[in-house]
């Protein structure tokens, strides 16, 4: 018993001078970090039209190729909604003529390599990541899926029978459908920005309109190829130039699309889904534009409003102080080619769905009656600006940084002024920015909930509009 007691006194003293010996957090000293060196971006175009954009990084025996292509589902029709996204996946899942999927999947496996294709709204893009010692190998083979997709009719059939399965399960998940649904109701059902694929508009589909999109979209003068890994760049210029040498040049897309049909209203609308115990709400209107002067005071205001962790006051009144939500979220987005959406919402208790609207719209209210206190603003910008170091972390970073910005027509020191102007905003800046570019008084409300459980809580905030998510079913061809 005593030698216990020994022992016991032993380590509690040992422990005790342990903490005394260590160093208080705000005592620690930290080695300065290494300086990040921006690389030198090779460029150079063929005459086909391919720009291509080359870094070197010998860190690690791999060369990645990403591809962004001028093109979208902005080119297809609304009787033909899903044509973009399934031809890019018909494209690699197909395989081509001399590379058929099988083939196909066991050379790229055998090589621990990857080739992917995707397509949105407004830009594709491609991707090649191999060991440097495969890139000669497996370069024509990426070329090859490029230019002359198989489009098999039983992998489209595949691929219909897949998007069919995701179509009958979107209306699933609360959160999903009423991010689905109140992009509806910003852009409109027919809108471009707000459609969707239906079992209608993929029977539409048809290998031929495959084909076709995929003649408009991949051709040389829509493709714009940056590559980087363990490579000297003058070799590689040679072997690209060589590569696609003979890629068909086409005829350059123009990315025009519509503007935003919109007229600031208020409105209260509501999806019953009866199998939640809870309601899931967004409330909000039309965004902007990225090339808004006022862009990052703006950013700033969605830091301060719904910032991550448990910085933003939506997180820290609604949900800490007054235990109203399960999750908050808001952004005012600012979109390069159309108009973003300015949003905030919550998921909370059927019980309290009244009551969480009002303390989100109470907090987006605040934010034009009084002003934010400079200690809010300066940590708020704080931390945007740790956020935005990972945007910069390798080199593969910035040039697809890069590669953007000209694809999208901004100039290339985009994101350096934009860490200017975040430093130099003002509380005044803020409280302009929310009095200038939200409206309270007209946001369109959208809750997903039981309407068992909510019972008449939306009342208060007008005329309650029912939407119907009732999936429509796709016509047979004897009706």
């Amino acid at each position: 018993m005593k030698r216990t007691l020994s022992i016991s006194l032993i380590w509690l003293i040992a422990g005790f001078s342990l903490l005394e010996a260590q160093t208080r957090y705000d005592e620690l000293t930290y080695p300065e970090l290494n300086e990040f060196q921006v690389p030198d971006i090779e460029t150079f175009e063929l005459d086909n039209g391919i720009k291509f954009y080359l870094v070197e990084d010998n860190e690690l025996p791999l060369i990645n190729m990403n591809v962004i292509v001028r093109a979208g589902s902005f080119m297809i029709s609304n009787e033909k909604v899903g044509l973009a996204s399934m031809t890019t996946q018909v494209m690699r899942n197909g395989g081509t003529k001399k590379y058929p999927e099988e083939e196909l999947n066991e050379l790229l496996e055998n090589r621990a390599a990857r080739m992917e294709f995707g397509m949105g709204l407004s830009s594709g893009s491609g991707s090649m990541n191999v060991l440097k010692e495969d890139f000669n190998d497996l370069l024509p083979v990426f070329i090859d899926l490029l230019k002359n997709p198989a489009f098999p009719e039983d992998k489209i059939d595949l691929a219909k029978t897949r998007t069919r399965s995701g179509i009958s399960r979107r209306n699933d998940n609360a959160q999903s459908v009423a991010s689905r649904e109140f992009s509806q109701l910003i852009y409109g059902e027919e809108s471009l920005y707000g459609r969707l694929i239906e079992y209608e508009t993929l029977s539409n589909i048809t290998r031929d309109d495959m084909i076709e999109f995929h003649e408009q979209a991949f051709t040389g003068s829509n493709l714009m190829i940056g590559i980087t890994g363990d490579f000297s760049a003058p070799q590689m210029k040679d072997a690209l130039q060589e590569a696609f040498s003979d890629y068909p040049k086409g005829t350059r897309n123009e990315l025009d699309l519509p503007e935003v049909d919109y007229e600031f209203n208020s409105s209260i609308n509501f999806i019953d889904k009866p199998d939640v115990n809870q309601s899931v709400v967004f409330m909000g209107h039309i965004g902007g534009l990225r090339d808004n002067p006022d862009y990052a005071a703006l950013q700033a205001m969605n830091e301060i409003l719904s910032g991550g962790s448990f910085s933003g006051r939506l997180m820290q009144t609604v949900r800490s102080e007054m235990g109203l939500a399960y999750s908050v979220f808001g952004s005012y987005q600012s979109n390069v080619q159309y108009k973003g959406q300015f949003y905030a919402g919550i998921s909370t208790r059927s019980s309290a769905t009244g009551e969480a609207i009002n303390a989100v719209r109470d907090q987006i209210i605040r934010l034009q009656e009084e002003k934010v206190g400079e200690q809010e603003l300066e940590e708020a910008k704080e931390r945007v600006l740790n956020s935005l170091v990972f945007r910069y972390d390798s080199k593969s970073s910035v040039l697809r940084e890069r590669m953007s910005y000209e694809y999208n027509g901004l100039p290339a020191d985009a994101f350096e002024k934009y860490i200017e102007q975040l430093q130099d905003v003002t509380v005044d800046d803020i409280y302009r920015a929310a009095n200038e570019y939200i409206q309270p008084g007209n946001m369109r409300v959208l809750v997903v909930g039981n309407a068992s459980e909510i019972g008449d809580q939306l009342d208060e905030f007008g005329d309650v509009n029912e939407i119907d998510i009732t999936i429509p079913r796709a016509q047979r061809e004897d009706e």
